[in-house]
């Protein structure tokens, strides 16, 4: 037992460490290769420290676990608004651009096409690829309407040596996450609790660190636009890519609970967040105090279903 608390604790230690060698790396070699700014914040900042939970719900699906693959998913998407845009907001109010609330409304479509391929029980492969599809159509806009923003900054480093360095951070985020999911498993049975309940807490929790790293110390050097554009851009790669990738290695069977419990509360958050975008650019701490109260909510019902 303290073997595989040992091993969790220590796999979360190299997903949180290498993602974020992997964001500093991608970002030079990004600049290295003359790409804008604005797509390095906007799309790779959120690609890296959305790679634990991919590389975590992969593995998982892989192994047959999908309650872990799907809780994850999730858990992360209402974690990174629910807790991580609540501490942020209730530590300093989050004043952002006027795109900040059309990034939004697109992660609450695409949530709620998520929810409706969950219906039937099973997200099958094909669903899975549509998920990727519109995932790759949103980079392609993305790229279409703001590639020309922004300086080109050359790097000063060794474009080739940071993508190797990417490679081995990628690397170990794997091997992390391998850690974390046969840790996770084993804890689960050893208490009795049920895997979807470990993916959902846990694990999502774990995974979701380097987004509260990031957005923290965002919010502390009063950069609000990449405390919410990290967590907007990250819930969109939960929901696109990490449940696509999850479901094209096996079809994903769904849980009812997340049916029925935690997508309803997980739209709930997004679409506070969202209307509080369309209505003041902003995120108060009236709306973070709100944001803090539902996800301590959601984790009270989640231990009372565990007894």
């Amino acid at each position: 037992m303290v073997k595989e608390i040992i091993i969790f604790i220590v796999g979360l230690a190299f997903l949180i460490k290498g993602s974020d060698k992997f964001v500093e790396s991608a970002s030079r070699v990004a600049k290295g290769f003359g790409v804008s700014e604005f797509l390095i914040a906007l799309v790779l900042a959120s690609v890296a420290t959305t790679l634990p939970e991919v590389t975590v719900s992969a593995m998982a699906a892989y192994i047959g676990k999908s309650g872990i693959a799907i809780g994850n998913a999730v858990g992360s998407a209402l974690a990174n608004i629910a807790l991580i845009l609540g501490i942020c907001s209730l530590i300093r109010p989050l004043k952002v651009e006027e795109i900040a609330w059309r990034n939004s409304l697109f992660m609450v479509a695409v949530t709620a096409y998520a929810w409706l391929l969950m219906y039937n029980g099973v997200i099958s492969r094909l669903e899975g690829f549509s998920l990727i599809l519109i995932y790759l159509g949103f980079l392609y806009y993305l790229y279409k309407k703001h590639v020309s923003i922004g300086e080109v900054n050359e790097s000063r480093g060794n474009p080739k040596r940071e993508a190797v360095i990417m490679f081995l951070s990628g690397m170990v985020v794997v091997i992390g996450a391998k850690m974390v999911v046969n840790s996770a498993v084993t804890l689960a049975r050893a208490f009795g609790i049920p895997e979807v309940v470990i993916g959902l807490t846990l694990v999502s929790v774990g995974t979701s660190l380097p987004e509260l790293a990031n957005s923290l110390t965002a919010t502390f050097k009063r950069l609000p636009n990449i405390s919410v554009g990290n967590v907007i851009g990250a819930n969109i790669l939960d929901i696109l890519m990490v449940i696509g990738i999850a479901a094209i290695i096996r079809p994903i069977q769904v849980d009812g609970s997340v049916i029925t419990f935690t997508m309803p509360i997980t739209m709930l958050v997004m679409l506070t967040l969202t209307s509080s975008l369309i209505l003041g650019h902003k995120v108060d701490r009236k709306v973070g105090a709100f944001l803090m109260l539902v996800y301590s909510y959601f984790i009270y019902m989640y231990a009372q279903s565990m007894h």
